[in-house]
């Protein structure tokens, strides 16, 4: 008798558009413009934590569920500054002086130059993307706002958090 083998690979489908957004504004203030221009209701969600190292990396959210049209708008940031101490040894005068050093961490590497991500999950099959680039283009303080391919990123499994 043939053994039965199961192969699960492509089994999980990722049915969510993703907008990136280039925007130098903190993330309330961006989450109050989209809501203002774009008429969505975003409000503050649990921060996306990730363990790396025993560090923890926490990524603002802000998130928006219409009931109506089967949508779910969630903003995230991009980008998460880490900061550590580096003691630099030496036989001069500052000998032991501790320098404070910054490294940026992204939720997606593959959009390293986004601010902040907008995922739009929708149960209808219709997704607003199209419709909502103009009004996120809109906001003064947006720099752009672009559609990012799902398929082309790698570490699509980062913006699963539920």
């Amino acid at each position: 008798m043939a053994a039965l083998k199961l192969v699960l690979d492509d089994a999980f489908d990722y049915d969510f558009s993703l907008i990136a957004l280039h925007c130098s504004l903190e993330s309330y203030r961006l989450a109050f413009m989209i809501n203002k221009y774009a008429h969505l209701r975003l409000k503050r969600a649990k921060d996306i934590d990730f363990y790396s190292d025993n560090h923890k990396f926490s990524f603002a959210s802000y998130k928006f569920e219409d009931q109506k049209k089967y949508q779910t708008y969630t903003l995230l940031s991009n980008k998460y500054k880490m900061r550590y101490k580096q003691v630099q040894l030496g036989s001069d005068l500052f000998a032991e002086a501790d320098s404070e050093h910054f490294k940026t961490l992204n939720l997606v590497p593959e959009v390293k130059n986004a601010d902040f991500l907008l995922k739009i999950e929708s149960d209808n099959g219709i997704s607003p993307k199209l419709a909502l680039l103009p009004h996120l283009n809109l906001i003064p303080q947006i720099i752009t706002a672009y559609e990012v391919d799902v398929s082309t990123i790698k570490s699509k499994q980062n913006l699963i958090f539920e």
